[in-house]
Formats: structure tokens, sequence, C-alpha cells
């Protein structure tokens, strides 16, 4: 069966097709019910939108850049936050009709050859060259945590979650929060923990911090260090409330009284929730729908002298869900 085109359903109509297209993207002068009629004409007869056609016509070339750093892939979590980054941005982009092409951050050669529309740099600490010759060439840059000039921020929302995990233990009434992080180079980690050591500082409290491994094999050691050094609360930014609620439990530390505990969240949350353990939830795969969907205000001009363009900044979404663990 052959595609429905613009022309079909203009044929169908009785009107041009500068008409038909007026009213099916929502512009023109047309009358409302006009407007109405002729979509539900074009839903009829099967008619989509040929999204190529359309971005040749635009000048675009429908793929976004995501940015791979080779060194990410030795550290285990940092490649599985690879991953889901950029299994969110296909998944984004399969929807809105778009590629993603992978550039490794070693290589600012390729931008001068890839057809990208714009370039989705997603972690902070990746090398930064090719972020620069993607802006040398004019292609927009949206970046997490990262302020580029002229391009999009994607505040993550770590700290800030944080910072709020810790103003519910305090609350509460915790004195003394232990923070465990894990034992790694992901920026969000380094994020987490500088947000935790701020917010004591300011407070005027003593920060107790333990780190957790990869592996998890000193998780309930690590636990047990804030315990030793009198914490009587913990922030687990590990993500990893369950066990240690469950741990607490089975030691017979019953909360809320003998110990608070709050846990990020940016996975799965069943678990917290039907422990009851109070979590923080982040939602850092929404990066790659913001990406896409900022596309045409990363493509619009600016007045301002090259490299001096503002920056644009969106904060992605985080909430405090309390569980009955907590007093």
């Amino acid at each position: 069966m052959s595609r429905v085109t613009l022309r079909d359903v203009a044929a169908r109509a009785g009107m041009s097709t500068a008409a038909i297209s007026q009213a099916l993207n929502d512009r023109g002068n047309l009358r409302p019910e006009t407007r109405e009629r002729i979509k539900t004409l074009a839903a009829e007869l099967g008619y989509a939108p040929n999204k190529h056609a359309a971005a040749l016509r635009s000048g675009r070339t429908m793929s976004i850049g995501f940015v791979m750093a080779q060194g990410s892939l030795q550290d285990g979590r940092r490649a599985l936050q690879r991953a889901r980054q950029l299994d969110a941005l296909l998944r984004a982009g399969a929807v809105r009709g778009f590629t993603v092409t992978v550039l490794p951050d070693s290589r600012p050669d390729l931008v001068a050859g890839a057809q990208i529309d714009a370039l989705y740099f997603p972690d902070p600490a990746d090398d930064r060259t090719v972020l620069r010759a993607a802006q040398a060439r004019g292609i927009p840059v949206a970046a997490s945590d990262l302020t580029v000039p002229g391009g999009l921020t994607i505040r993550t929302g770590y700290a800030a979650a944080v910072r709020a995990g810790l103003a519910h233990l305090a609350a509460a009434g915790a004195e003394r929060i232990g923070f465990l992080v894990d034992e790694s180079e992901v920026p969000r980690d380094q994020q987490g923990e500088s947000a935790y050591l701020a917010w004591s500082a300011l407070g005027g409290r003593t920060p107790l911090v333990a780190r957790v491994d990869a592996g998890r094999r000193r998780l309930i050691p690590a636990l047990h260090t804030l315990l030793d050094a009198g914490a009587d609360a913990v922030f687990a930014f590990c993500e990893e409330g369950p066990e240690i609620y469950l741990h607490l439990e089975q030691i017979g530390l019953v909360m809320p009284r003998d110990l608070q505990l709050v846990a990020l969240c940016t996975i799965d949350c069943e678990l917290n929730e039907r422990l009851g353990v109070t979590h923080v939830c982040l939602y850092p795969e929404r990066a790659a729908e913001i990406v896409l969907r900022s596309l045409d205000a990363l493509d619009a001009p600016d007045a301002s002298p090259a490299g001096t363009a503002p920056s644009r900044a969106i904060d992605l979404p985080f909430e405090v869900v309390r569980g009955t663990t907590t007093r």
C-alpha cells in the first residue's frame, strides 16, 4: 500500500497543499473549524508527515550526538550510568524520528564529519575537547551539570536532593547524620558528598562519611563505621536503603527510635516504599527528553557576540517520598 501524501489529503479536501500544511502544523489564518476538518480528514486517510523530508527542507540531520568516554567503561558504575543515559536518549529520539551518533570524547576530530543537529554531553568528568570542537562549528550543545556558554545546562539535582534529604533528617531530630557514598569517580558521587560537606559546615555539624566499594562487600562495615562514630541518622547516597534497613532490623536497631534513614533512589523505588524507607527520588533519565525537546531553543539565533551568549538551564525534578521508618 502506497504512502498517503500531503497532495492526497489536499486532493480529497479540495484545497491547496500549502493550506493543508498550514492546518496540520497550526500555522496560517485558517478558521478553527477548517483546521479541525483537515486534521480529521488526514487522520482518516492515514496521513503521517515525512519527518526526514521535513528535516531536509529545514536543514536538519535528525541525529543527535552523544559523547562517550572510553574511561567510563572501565568503571562498572560509570558504565552502567552511561548505558542508561544512552538508552534514554535512544528511546526519546526514536519517538521523534531521531537517530543517535556516539562520539568518543577523545576524538574531537570526528565532530567535523558528524552530521548532527546537537551534541549531548552527559558527564562533566569527560574530556571537554569534543564539546569545544562542537561549539567551534556552531553545533548546539546540551550538558549535564556543566555550564556551556550559549548552550543548555541540565542540572540533574543530586546536590539539591542531598540537601532535601538532610533537612528531612534534621527536622526529624537527627543530630549526627552519617553519609554513605560510593567509592568511585562518578560525578554524581562527588556532587553528593560535596553537598553533604557544605550542608554540615553551614549547620556547624561534624561530617561523618563512609565509602562503599563497587561490589558492596564493605556496605555493612561502612554502615557500622558511621554507627560506631555516633551517627544517629544515615543518608544512603549509595542507593542501598533496603539492604541497610533490613540489616538494621536484623541486628535489633528498630526504627524510628534508634536510627533515622534516608536513601537516594534513581531507578526503582518499589522496595523502598514497601519497606517504608524514606527516599529521595531523582529522574536523571529525563535529561534525554529535555535535550530533544529543547532543540528549537538551542538552534535559536542569539544576538550576543560569539562565546558570550547566555546559557540556558533546566532543573530535573526530585521528590522526598516519606516512609514509615522515620518519625
